[in-house]
């Protein structure tokens, strides 16, 4: 009887200990080295808001953060490695919303959505413009549009992205007027194109800032959802009176799966990590601006961002079929 009563006694407080183990093992979390994926190449404005907010990381999570790189596809590729990675905090990604907003809209062999992740905080986002030449006979929209009207000639745009594109395709379905889209590789050879007066415009992310700072170039409008920190003289296009926004924000997501306390965790840490100091070496070193969301507002942010463009996309992918 003694036996059975301290028999029952011990499983008791073994159950009762079970909760508190739990609550250990979470606590202990990280207690290993994280591998952080960068959706694209070495020394973008991803790659670099990725390697300025990764020593504030260590610093606040107490383990070191492995930097690999994961470019192509805008993304995608890293979001795929990021779909089947183990969901324990130990693999995270950073990368830009497009991969998760709107290129599932555009590819159809990309098979995953926002949901199938754990977005964990938005970090930053570019601050993006339609630019053209500073000579260029348009000093504002106004002018743009109605210049385009007069000649009855299309305007030609610089796209290295189907952000610009789509844009494109809202700016004619609101104004009535035709963009003619020349494509080309990269930020930095769509201004080249404007510059050496081959395109009327381009859409640039940050490259646009050091041009329109040395005269070469003038901005015309900002595809943000709010002015631009830096010129905030310069209207967004829905401000304009064109329903069209969409800025590529960089953010920081995980596998599915993640226990609700190692996400709050790294959510927590990235708020942490966004400091004073690396908010000015972003908008210093890339025109970039910090913008913390927790993972919550950053799922709201990511669905807020596909139906925006969806029509548009449905306009563009037509027009292709055709």
């Amino acid at each position: 009887m003694i036996a059975r009563t301290l028999t029952t006694a011990l499983a008791a407080a073994a159950f009762a200990s079970l909760p508190t183990l739990a609550g250990t093992a979470l606590a202990q979390y990280p207690d290993k080295p994280i591998t952080m994926y960068i959706g694209f190449n070495p020394g973008g404005a991803v790659d670099t808001t990725a390697r300025l907010i990764q020593k504030n990381l260590e610093k606040e999570l107490g383990v070191p953060i492995v930097a690999v790189q994961k470019p192509g596809g805008g993304g995608t590729v890293m979001a795929t490695s990021l779909l089947h990675a183990k969901p324990d905090g130990y693999t995270i990604g950073m990368g830009a919303s497009a991969a998760y907003a709107l290129d599932p809209l555009l590819n159809s062999d990309i098979k995953y959505t926002i949901d199938d992740f754990d977005h964990i905080a938005t970090v930053s986002y570019p601050q993006d413009a339609l630019v053209v030449r500073a000579d260029a006979p348009w000093n504002n929209y106004a002018d743009l549009i109605k210049d385009a009207k007069t000649r009855g000639k299309a305007l030609s745009l610089s796209s290295q992205v189907s952000v610009s594109r789509l844009m494109a395709i809202a700016m004619e379905e609101a104004e009535g007027i035709r963009i003619d889209v020349v494509p080309v590789k990269g930020g930095s050879s769509g201004i080249q194109q404007v510059l050496g007066g081959h395109t009327d415009m381009t859409w640039g992310a940050s490259g646009w800032h050091p041009q329109v700072k040395s005269g070469a170039m003038k901005p015309i409008l900002s595809l943000g959802y709010k002015r631009n920190p830096d010129f905030p003289e310069i209207p967004t296009l829905m401000e304009l009176g064109v329903n069209y926004a969409f800025v590529d924000t960089f953010m920081l997501s995980a596998p599915k799966g993640l226990p609700a306390g190692v996400r709050d965790t790294l959510a927590r840490a990235v708020e942490a990590a966004l400091t004073e100091e690396l908010r000015r070496e972003l908008q210093e070193k890339m025109y970039l601006s910090a913008d913390y969301r927790n993972p919550e507002e950053t799922v709201k942010y990511l669905h807020m961002q596909r139906e925006q463009v969806k029509p548009f996309v449905a306009k563009m992918l037509a027009a292709d079929a055709k």
